[in-house]
């Protein structure tokens, strides 16, 4: 089982939809937010919490997505751990300047980890800027995904962030493209 938190404000639900409408097709998801549990999906087993903050975290390796405007966890992660932040949001960035745990950045500019080339009223095409190493241990090289959606999105950071977190999952095999 892999460990995800989702962290920032609980109002802000943009990759809370995009993991219960999509995530769900390929694995088995137990969701944890304000004392609420649900599980759906089958497949591989991902345990995800959604939480304003996060003081402890005693684990071999989890992800951490931050919310655009997420306050970045005072908790010691495990060491393996990845971070997914906002590049739009300067003090995500600078909080996690003194982490040792890897930052994937995700916004608007080529510098960032995860970028987009393209946004639509129903796509966006997203950009891998750099060799990104998947949990599984598989190199992914930059490459370009065009998804298609459907939901009601309130900025581009969300789906960048879940598309960086399925790539970083390993979910994708032969589907590169065929994200939706």
């Amino acid at each position: 089982m892999t460990t995800v938190f989702l962290i920032g404000d609980s109002d802000d639900t943009g990759i809370e939809s995009l993991v219960k409408s999509n995530l769900t097709n390929t694995y088995s998801v137990t969701y944890i937010k304000e004392g609420f549990v649900s599980r759906r999906g089958k497949g591989y087993a991902l345990l995800i919490i959604d939480t304003p903050s996060l003081s402890e975290a005693e684990l071999d390796e989890c992800l951490v997505v931050m919310k655009a405007d997420g306050v970045v966890p005072s908790a010691v992660l495990p060491e393996k751990s990845i971070v997914i932040a906002c590049s739009e949001n300067a003090e995500q960035l600078n909080a996690l300047e003194t982490f040792k745990q890897r930052v994937i950045t995700c916004g608007k500019s080529g510098k960032d980890t995860f970028s987009y080339t393209s946004l639509t009223n129903d796509g966006i095409v997203i950009s891998l800027n750099r060799e990104l190493t998947a949990f599984s241990g598989k190199k992914i090289q930059p490459l370009e995904i065009p998804v298609k959606f459907t939901l009601e999105l309130d900025n581009a950071y969300d789906i960048i962030a879940y598309t960086a977190l399925r790539l970083i999952l390993d979910d994708y095999d032969s589907e590169i493209g065929l994200l939706y």
